[in-house]
Parts: C-alpha cells; sequence; structure tokens
C-alpha cells in the first residue's frame, strides 16, 4: 500500500476502498463488521509453522485467461515457476521443481478460483528439494539451526 500510494499517489486508496466495497457487494457482506476477525482463528506466532507443510500452485488451464500476472509476479520474485509459453503457444502452467510454494500468483490472478494452492501429501516427493513430505509436524521452536531451540539438537 505505501508503496502504491508514492507510486500512484493517494487516490489509490480511493480506488482501493471503492474495491474494497465493490467486493463487499459481490460476497453480500453489509458492513466491515462481517468480515472483521474473520482471519484471526488462522493466524499463528511465525515459529510455529509446520515446516514440513508443502503446497504447490495450481493453474485450472479451463479458468485461465491468459493474461500473465502469474508469470510475470513469479519472474520478478526470482522463482521463474511459471512458463508463459509451451510449444509456442501462450500457455501458464506450473513448474514444480521450481514451485516454492509462495502464493503470490494466487493472490494476483484476477480469476478468482484459477489458481489454486495444493498440499503435498506425506510421503510424496517434493520435486523442489527431492525430499519426501515428513508427515511429522516440525516448527522452529526445536529446529537445529535454532539457536535459542527448546530442545538441543542430536
Amino acid at each position: 500500500v505505501c508503496t502504491a500510494a508514492m507510486t500512484y499517489g493517494f487516490k489509490i486508496v480511493q480506488e482501493m476502498i471503492a474495491g474494497l466495497e465493490n467486493w463487499m457487494d459481490e460476497k453480500g457482506h453489509a458492513s466491515l463488521s462481517d468480515i472483521i476477525g474473520r482471519a484471526t482463528p488462522n493466524v499463528t506466532d511465525w515459529q510455529y509453522l509446520n515446516l514440513n507443510y508443502v503446497a504447490k500452485a495450481h493453474i485450472d488451464q479451463d479458468a485461465c485467461i491468459k493474461c500473465g500476472r502469474c508469470h510475470i509476479a513469479c519472474e520478478d520474485t526470482s522463482h521463474q515457476a511459471i512458463t508463459s509459453m509451451v510449444d509456442g503457444v501462450r500457455h501458464f502452467e506450473v513448474i514444480e521443481a521450481e514451485c516454492v510454494g509462495c502464493n503470490l500468483c494466487v493472490n494476483v490472478c484476477p480469476v478468482e478460483g484459477c489458481i489454486t494452492m495444493e498440499p503435498l501429501a506425506a510421503g510424496v516427493l517434493d520435486q523442489r528439494t527431492g525430499i519426501p513430505v515428513s508427515p511429522v509436524y516440525a516448527n522452529w521452536t526445536t529446529h537445529p539451526n535454532n539457536p535459542m531451540a527448546k530442545v538441543a539438537a542430536e
């Protein structure tokens, strides 16, 4: 928001408010109180996130409008995990071996539900790391590289 205001001026805030109002109308929300706090149950301190959780982006080719926003966002953030051409045709597809599961492509896609994050099941090989997804919950508090780990590294 700060960068957008610097780049486009403070009028961008009015456009954001209008966009929020349109979204609320589409979703049937009468006031901000309808949506305030809905994400709170999903919020946790970063150190408790499961380090063994792996998700990859998936693009629904039938829903894709070929705008290229996902490719541009992924390309510019140094992941380069979304193709822009396949066999000389404009086509956007996730390269699983490069996808880090950052969710940026989902956020920039203008088509709701076109790009989804699909979790990899325990035991499935993560093509990016070459390691199977572990079924064991692990977080930063016990990670061997954490100098403040609550459990000593072996």
